[in-house]
């Protein structure tokens, strides 16, 4: 359902001359690309259109993130919002990539991963999407049904901290100071405070 609700947000976003209309009150092309220039600033990374480039010219940074859309350009599947929010995992995967080598512990680096998601859905939102349709994404990627299992056990378990007002991953942390410095009309009713952990 959330899925396809982003879909039909990315598609109408995309439409010309109606497009406008449903970004209205949405976080805007040039914030959504001014974000991604942040984050790649706070994290020396650089990111490529897997059918072409971004930016003009192949990466530069030796981590590359590699987008199935262009930044700031609204299309069926990334509407813009969506495409902040994957900003911020991609970010998340880059640190646990850093940290443990890219090998490491697949399923564990997702699931934290995931996390943003779901700290960025609860600024935005004020609630956390099920953690158990979240897991059951990492069925594309070759996980088995108990790591599944237990990547819904973690979520959900996360999900309860961050309702109380946890954010844990640094990727979260940066991208929620500059929303809130840039952009809080997009928050949902309460605040984020930095000190949340």
């Amino acid at each position: 359902m959330i899925k396809s609700l982003d879909s039909l947000a990315g598609m109408l976003q995309a439409l010309p001359r109606v497009g406008t209309w449903f970004q209205e009150g949405d976080i805007q092309p040039e914030e959504v690309r001014a974000f991604w220039r942040h984050m790649q600033r706070c994290f020396q990374t650089d990111a490529a259109q897997l059918a072409g480039s971004l930016g003009g010219g192949p990466c530069r940074a030796s981590p590359c993130l590699q987008l199935p859309f262009e930044v700031g350009v609204p299309r069926a599947g990334w509407d813009l919002w969506r495409q902040v929010v994957a900003c911020v995992h991609a970010h998340q995967h880059v640190l646990l990539d850093a940290a443990d080598g890219p090998s490491a512990a697949r399923t564990r680096h997702e699931v934290e991963a995931l996390r943003s998601d779901l700290e960025l859905h609860f600024w935005r939102r004020g609630t956390t999407p099920s953690p158990w349709r979240l897991a059951s994404h990492l069925r594309a990627p070759g996980c088995r049904s108990e790591d599944i299992t237990w990547a819904a056990h973690t979520l959900a378990l996360a999900s309860a901290s961050i309702r109380q007002g946890a954010v844990e991953n640094e990727a979260s942390h940066v991208a929620l100071q500059w929303l809130e410095a840039h952009v809080p009309r997009l928050r949902w009713d309460k605040a984020y405070h930095p000190s949340a952990r």
